[in-house]
């Protein structure tokens, strides 16, 4: 299996920087998780305003939005938010 390339957004490299380090080693150990198998790791999935499906992974206290773009084999991770778990029932 192809794995897929992860590309992150400038504003969720900036606030995984800006947390403590060994936060961000756990926050990057399950980046590359998702990278190797984005469908394994989907808590659950919502819908932009344009239509498209974001994929949300629940890490603790954060929450994970991705898009799995699987023609171009990319993960593009576009937020990392506090996790609200009632959001999505």
């Amino acid at each position: 299996m192809t794995e897929y390339r992860l590309l992150l957004d400038l504003e969720v490299v900036e606030q995984v920087n800006a947390l403590p380090k060994r936060v961000r080693a756990a926050i990057f150990q399950r980046l590359e998780a998702i990278r190797q198998s984005p469908d394994r790791w989907a808590d659950y999935a919502k819908d932009t305003p344009r239509g498209r499906r974001l994929e949300v992974h629940v890490m603790g206290k954060l929450a994970i939005e991705y898009w799995i773009d699987f023609a171009d084999r990319h993960v593009k991770v576009f937020a990392l938010r506090a996790a609200d778990r009632g959001d999505h029932e």
